[in-house]
């Protein structure tokens, strides 16, 4: 069984896939611990992804898995098919156009095992070019374990969102006992997916650890998901959460944790869907859109504005103020386009 299990999906990747992989196959942990599997997402580039790949898995035939799929899935999918090929004894992700440090799996193995934990996060750094990183590795002194034994520490765990507790799936090493025992996935098709695996992770996970070091280096890549068009995907997040709130409903996690569950979806679900779509300007008052996240949240925060966790709110002044009156508001193209603007004023502090 090797180590570890690294999954890549990769997407039109030919040109930059190269800088991934050469700090992958120079891990100090050694190339015969580690599996990685890269799967082509339905690239659209002539084969020239799945060339590069091939390339990769004959050089390395007992370290490299190639998988073509035929039908893209977005990151999350590809991920998914990518662990179902995983035999490692812990699980890792890295998209195609970043890289890690080459001592990250080797620190990373030594200290998931020797904490036993279920989850070892990182930091990463976001870079704007190829140019290698010739900096030291270093520990700060932010290292910490999150012990997870009561539903106290568990309603906490799941609220956390920290710069060094993140909802990210790529700054963290996972076991795949935990994984594969509770059949946790990613969904699919869909943009922003990275919270619908990693808040099942923290309903489950027993011992964090976060590493105050800096093992992943995260391209800032124009053309990629988070940079380049939304058009068409303005509702993925809010979707992802349906589809999360959907799964934890049916694993009894919402009975459990009605009002930590609720909050999340109500300020992940629905107001970053608004703030995102806002600031690309991406609805513009557009009554369907509007009206859809509506009725998602009548349907899954229908209590939230009695919900302590959301704190309290003047309503004539604050953006969550505003964005409460979707739920009243009988939406015509008129007052989608009012809300549109109020909620552009919040975003540029002119609320």
């Amino acid at each position: 069984m090797k180590r570890v299990s690294v999954v890549v999906p990769c997407f039109n990747s030919a040109s930059y896939l190269h800088h991934c992989m050469d700090h992958l196959i120079g891990q100090t942990i050694g190339i015969e611990n580690i599996e990685i599997i890269l799967v082509d997402d339905a690239s659209t580039d002539d084969g020239a992804t799945w060339q590069a790949i091939m390339q990769y898995e004959n050089r390395y035939p007992d370290s490299i898995i190639a998988v073509r799929l035929e039908e893209n899935l977005r990151q999350g999918g590809a991920r998914n098919v990518g662990i179902s090929y995983a035999s490692g004894e812990y699980l890792l992700f890295c998209d195609s156009d970043d890289w890690l440090r080459v001592e990250a799996l080797e620190l990373l193995y030594n200290v998931i095992t020797h904490e036993n934990a279920d989850v070892v996060e990182f930091c990463n750094q976001d870079v704007t070019t190829y140019d290698e990183i010739d900096t030291p590795l270093a520990c700060g002194n932010r290292s910490r374990e999150i012990l997870v034994r009561t539903d106290g520490e568990r309603r906490k765990y799941i609220l956390t969102s920290t710069d060094e507790l993140t909802f990210g799936c790529w700054n963290k090493i996972y076991s795949m006992q935990l994984i594969r025992e509770h059949q946790i996935k990613f969904a699919e098709h869909l943009i922003y997916e990275e919270p619908s695996f990693v808040l099942p992770v923290r309903l489950y996970a027993v011992k964090h650890v976060f590493l105050d070091a800096v093992l992943h280096y995260y391209y800032q890549n124009p053309e990629g998901t988070m940079k380049g068009s939304w058009n068409g995907r303005q509702l993925d997040n809010a979707n992802v959460w349906v589809r999360l709130f959907e799964d934890l409903k049916a694993r009894g996690f919402v009975d459990k944790f009605p009002l930590e569950l609720e909050y999340m979806f109500w300020s992940w679900g629905i107001e970053l869907t608004i703030k995102m779509a806002a600031i690309k300007k991406l609805y513009g008052g557009h009554t369907p859109e509007l009206s859809f996240l509506k009725n998602i949240a009548v349907k899954y925060c229908p209590n939230i504005r009695s919900n302590p966790l959301l704190g309290h709110y003047d309503p004539k002044e604050t953006e969550e103020a505003i964005i409460h009156h979707i739920m009243d508001l009988e939406l015509t193209p008129e007052n989608a386009t009012e809300l549109d603007r109020l909620i552009m004023q919040c975003l540029t502090g002119k609320c």
